[in-house]
Parts: structure tokens; C-alpha cells; sequence
């Protein structure tokens, strides 16, 4: 990962910003205006933001799926192992969506000043959060789904193990992607230079990406004890889920991907739901305290 252009995203912010605050903020986040209609200007705001953004496009989408290639697939066997990878790679392209991709929109925007036209308008901080979740849900969404689809255009071999792996793999990516971005309003909110921002979260999608063994798929290669946490931890507790749902490797046992076991119960699940509402939360109180109420950015 390397430095995200703000180059393009100054354009973008600026477009968008006049479409919200010049010809609909007032009608879509003025009095009276419900919170679904304000949280759904937000969503598409956000989601034109970052479909126009060639920098997000290039590394939320292309990125990804260029080191599937070099990595998952000229450095991997067809088949299995070639799935699996698609499945590593395709959280991390989310993964660095919801984190990077995410916190450098925010921190655009603050950058430009337009929290200063907000503040003034009757907005919820909650249905800027959540518009803005639902934006970079889609593209962390698309993001995954590329890269499976250039595992399998590649001899990667997927196969859904029963009739609740897609729901069950799309919720933990979901949940997953909610953490990170609620950890993505926190860093944007902190640091308000936007090429630190970058920096910060290149580094910390990176950091996880390695220590837990490219994302769960090889324990043994976690240093230290970290192996025996890929259940636990978030990027590749979701990862292995989902390794387990669409490719077909079984339990597991006797390849690279164990020991520990494949999460497979409901508790994994269930952990991955606190983290995001710890994520959800954290992005929650930031979004009010340090950015409207705090007037961060200024």
C-alpha cells in the first residue's frame, strides 16, 4: 500500500459537496427532514464520493486484486489454495476500504472545511455515520466480490458448503468492515494531516495483514503467539469464516490454515457482533464529540 492521491478526492469532495449543501442539504438535512432521509443523503453522497475517487477505485478495487495476482496466484497453486487466497485477499481489499479508503474521505472532509456548513443545519451526527458506513459497506462489498471473481477466473476453486454460507460470510464481512471504519473516524478525527492519515492506516491494515498470518491462512506464520489468536482477532477471524464457507478444504486438518480449527460456530459470530458495535460506538461518539460538537477539522 502506498499513498492515497488527494489529488482526485479534492474534485470529488467538492462535487458532492455542492450537490448535498448547494441544491439538496437544505431539503434533505433541514428542520423537519426525518433521520432515514438525512442518513440516506449521506449514503449517496458518500457512495458518489468514492465511485468518482480514481485513487479510492485504484487502490479499494484494482489494488487488491493486483496483489491477489502476484501473491495468490504466481506464487500459489490452482484449486484450493488458489480459492483460499482469493478469499485473504478479498478481505483485505475490504479491510482496506472500510479502514484507509474511509478515514482519508472523512479526513478530506474535514480538511475542506465542510463540517463548518454542517454544524450550522439541524444534522444528526448518527445519520452522517450511518450514511456514510453504507458507502463504504458497498465498496468494501464490491471490493471482496472482485477478487473472488479473479480467484475464480484464475482456476481458484470456491464452493458455497451449504445454503447459509452467503448470508453468513456477507454478515461477518459486514460486521468486520463496521470495526474497521468506526476505527477509521477515530484516526481521521485525530490526526489532521490526511497524509498521515493514509500513512496510519496503511500501516495498521498492513501490521494485521502480517501478524496474524496473512489474515489466518497461515498460523504457523504469526509470530510469536499470535497464531492462537486468528479466532479472536477481527481481520482474520472474519477471513477464516469465511475460508470455511467457500472453499471447499473441510475441517482443515492436515493444511496450512490449522492448527487452531476453522471458526465455525455461532460464537464467532457473536464476537464479531461486539466488535462491531465497539466499532459502531466508537465512531458514534467521535462523530458527535471531536467532529460536530468538537469542531474537528478546525
Amino acid at each position: 500500500m502506498t499513498d492515497v492521491d488527494h489529488t482526485d478526492a479534492t474534485p470529488a469532495v467538492g462535487s458532492t459537496k455542492r450537490s448535498l449543501t448547494e441544491n439538496s442539504a437544505t431539503e434533505a438535512t433541514g428542520a423537519g427532514v426525518r433521520w432515514p432521509q438525512q442518513a440516506g443523503a449521506f449514503a449517496t453522497r458518500t457512495l458518489k464520493e468514492l465511485f468518482r475517487n480514481r485513487a479510492a477505485l485504484v487502490w479499494g478495487l484494482a489494488a487488491p486484486a493486483f496483489f491477489f495476482v502476484v501473491f495468490g496466484v504466481l506464487l500459489g497453486d490452482p484449486g484450493i489454495q488458489r480459492g483460499a487466497n482469493a478469499v485473504v485477499f478479498g478481505v483485505f481489499g475490504a479491510f482496506s476500504v472500510s479502514l484507509v479508503i474511509f478515514a482519508t474521505a472523512l479526513s478530506a472532509d474535514l480538511k475542506a472545511k465542510r463540517y463548518r456548513k454542517l454544524r450550522s443545519l439541524p444534522i444528526s451526527p448518527t445519520a452522517d455515520l450511518l450514511g456514510r458506513f453504507t458507502g463504504g459497506l458497498v465498496l468494501a462489498l464490491v471490493s471482496f466480490v472482485l477478487v473472488l471473481a479473479v480467484g475464480v477466473v484464475t482456476d481458484g476453486t470456491l464452493a458455497v458448503r451449504s445454503a447459509v454460507s452467503v448470508p453468513v460470510v456477507f454478515v461477518a464481512l459486514v460486521l468486520f468492515c463496521l470495526l474497521a471504519m468506526g476505527a477509521a473516524v477515530f484516526v481521521a478525527s485525530v490526526l489532521d494531516d490526511g497524509e498521515y492519515v493514509v500513512g496510519v492506516t496503511n500501516m495498521l491494515t498492513l501490521a494485521l495483514f502480517f501478524l496474524t498470518g496473512y489474515n489466518g491462512l497461515l498460523p504457523s506464520m504469526a509470530p510469536g503467539p499470535l497464531g492462537e489468536w486468528v479466532n479472536v482477532l477481527p481481520n482474520s477471524l472474519a477471513t477464516r469464516l469465511a475460508v470455511y464457507h467457500l472453499v471447499p478444504v473441510g475441517s482443515g486438518a492436515g493444511t496450512p490454515l490449522t492448527p487452531p480449527a476453522l471458526p465455525t460456530g455461532v460464537e464467532s459470530a457473536l464476537l464479531l457482533g461486539g466488535y462491531a458495535v465497539a466499532g459502531v460506538v466508537l465512531g458514534a461518539v467521535v462523530m458527535r464529540r471531536r467532529i460536530y460538537d468538537g469542531e474537528g477539522g478546525e
